[in-house]
């Protein structure tokens, strides 16, 4: 009699385990769940392309803000991953636009902002040209027209081989030349080594330049 009920005790304290595990296990899961749609939905925000006429660049961003300025202005309108590359002069972090996600890079000299790029991801996979590259570069210049018309020099997207390879130029698509700011969709075609294998590979994104004019 004894012995039973030490086993059952025992299958019992068992089960109680068990079903305690499950329940954190569920616990976390959510709150993984939890922070990473808040990430999400925390990153995804309206594009902030400026008006023309308007002093700004991108966002609230202005020509000539110091590297603090910047830092601050991004961490106060929401954006993530904010960080520094000091020794080129850049503050970079991530953003998404209609649910695709890019970098933005603020170039500064001196200490003053010059012009801000936008970026969409780079790879080098099989298929990465039309199936990720090619969808970015449809969604900002898509967000360009609506923002800036449709009066521009353009070109249709390119084939890979037709892009220029290792040229900071790349292949020009859209050129909106405006009043106070110069806008540059363009196609890249580089390649890097590989800090794994020590290989150089071949990467492709889309870029976007907003480059404000000097005033007159």
């Amino acid at each position: 009699m004894h012995y039973l009920l030490w086993n059952g005790s025992i299958i019992a304290y068992k089960f109680i385990l068990i079903l305690n595990f499950k329940m954190k296990a569920y616990c976390f899961l959510l709150l993984v769940l939890s922070q990473t749609f808040s990430f999400l939905w925390s990153a995804e925000k309206p594009h902030q392309f400026a008006k023309v006429g308007s002093d700004f660049i991108y966002s609230d961003l202005k020509k000539e803000d110091s590297r603090e300025a910047v830092m601050n202005k991004l961490r106060k309108g929401g954006f993530l991953q904010i960080y520094e590359e000091r020794d080129k002069e850049l503050v970079k972090c991530s953003l998404r636009l209609n649910g695709f996600r890019y970098g933005l890079a603020a170039k500064l000299k001196k200490d003053k902002l010059q012009f801000c790029l936008i970026e969409g991801q780079k790879g080098w996979q099989f298929s990465f040209y039309e199936e990720v590259v090619q969808p970015q570069w449809k969604n900002l210049r898509e967000i360009l027209i609506e923002t800036y018309g449709e009066k521009r020099e353009h070109r249709k997207f390119p084939n890979l081989h037709d892009v220029p390879f290792n040229d900071e130029g790349g292949y020009l698509t859209d050129t909106w030349d405006l009043s106070d700011r110069l806008i540059m969709l363009t196609i890249q075609f580089f390649e890097v080594k590989d800090c794994c294998t020590d290989q150089m590979v071949e990467y492709s994104c889309c870029t976007l330049l907003i480059q404000p004019k000097p005033k007159k």
